[in-house]
């Protein structure tokens, strides 16, 4: 995987959603690098509850990113990608042989420099993460972006 897959993870469980197991949709944004051991890969979370962004729903004040269809056609729907919310970190050889995880597309380079400026904004991602997702992004051939 590289940076901008989009990939759907049927069977997603992780007790921030209360135990229950359900698929959800990641894209991934980078990985620590071939020098650390585990390589882990960074990965964020997008949610189809458009609702909660409005103003009265309980993330209408979250920083966030909407995703339409129109654009993406491999997306089933219009989802949001929260920055207001903690990225996910993995193996990445756990992730690339999962077989509960498939992969759906690809985001544009314009569109990753969109996410990354939201996430360089973003108060959950450590600067760690933030250089990791840099040189990663950097290193297929989006450059020019702002180091955390």
């Amino acid at each position: 995987m590289k940076p901008g897959t989009v990939f759907r993870w049927r069977e997603f469980l992780y007790p921030k959603f209360g135990g229950e197991s359900k698929a959800r949709w990641f894209i991934y944004l980078g990985d620590t690098g071939p020098f650390s051991t585990p390589i882990l890969a960074h990965i964020c979370t997008t949610t189809t509850s458009l609702d909660d962004f409005e103003p009265g729903g309980n993330r209408a004040n979250h920083r966030h990113l909407f995703i339409k269809r129109a654009r993406y056609p491999f997306f089933d729907e219009d989802c949001i990608l929260d920055y207001d919310e903690e990225p996910y970190s993995s193996k990445k050889e756990v992730l690339e042989s999962n077989p509960e995880i498939e992969v759906k597309g690809e985001l544009d380079q314009n569109f990753m420099k969109d996410i990354y400026y939201g996430i360089w904004k973003s108060n959950y991602y450590s600067p760690k993460v933030v250089l990791d997702i840099h040189s990663s992004l950097n290193q297929i051939g989006i450059t020019g972006l702002r180091k955390p």
